[in-house]
């Protein structure tokens, strides 16, 4: 049986011109990057009394007027009076983000709602939103690397690039 070859470092497989990984690391230390790591922007904050996101606003109207709300279709069916806790029992605490932006709470006892990301050539955006159980305020955060840009304007950039030194 032949000995197991070792796997490959980062620099060997980059100096070969390949790949082995989409995973963007931070300062060389092979630990995944996570959204919230290494911000090169201030982040973006807004607290209110209605959710920022906009697919809950509906909903939330509701539970706080008594009004019936759409069962999640995971537990069930149909409509139902909610109470704000058990409208809100599936999310899930960010612990990245747990305490409440509103002034005089700073409660940590919040529940994520909405949470987007999108990474594309290694830049991030993303856009997060808390309910605190405590005030039922919500905690919207977001954030942008300056120099993000979607495929769609790289891929423009990159055609107006094209065009114009094709006039020279």
């Amino acid at each position: 049986m032949a000995p197991a070859t070792p796997p490959a470092t980062p620099a060997a497989t980059a100096s070969a011109g390949a790949s082995t990984s989409t995973t963007t690391t931070t300062n060389g230390s092979g630990a995944p990057l996570r959204y919230c790591d290494d911000l090169r922007a201030p982040l973006t904050t807004a607290v209110g009394p209605q959710p920022h996101a906009p697919m809950h606003q509906v909903e939330w109207r509701k539970v706080m007027a008594g009004d019936p709300v759409e069962i999640n279709p995971s537990i069930g069916n149909g409509f139902k009076v909610m109470s704000v806790e058990e409208w809100s029992r599936r999310w899930k605490r960010n612990d990245d983000f747990p305490h409440c932006l509103a002034p005089g709470c700073g409660g940590a006892d919040t529940r994520e709602h909405y949470f987007t990301q999108t990474w594309c050539r290694g830049k991030r955006l993303w856009a997060s939103e808390s309910l605190c159980m405590a005030c039922h305020a919500f905690s919207f955060r977001s954030y942008a690397d300056p120099d993000f840009k979607t495929p769609e304007q790289y891929e423009k950039e990159l055609w107006e690039e094209m065009a114009a030194a094709g006039r020279r």
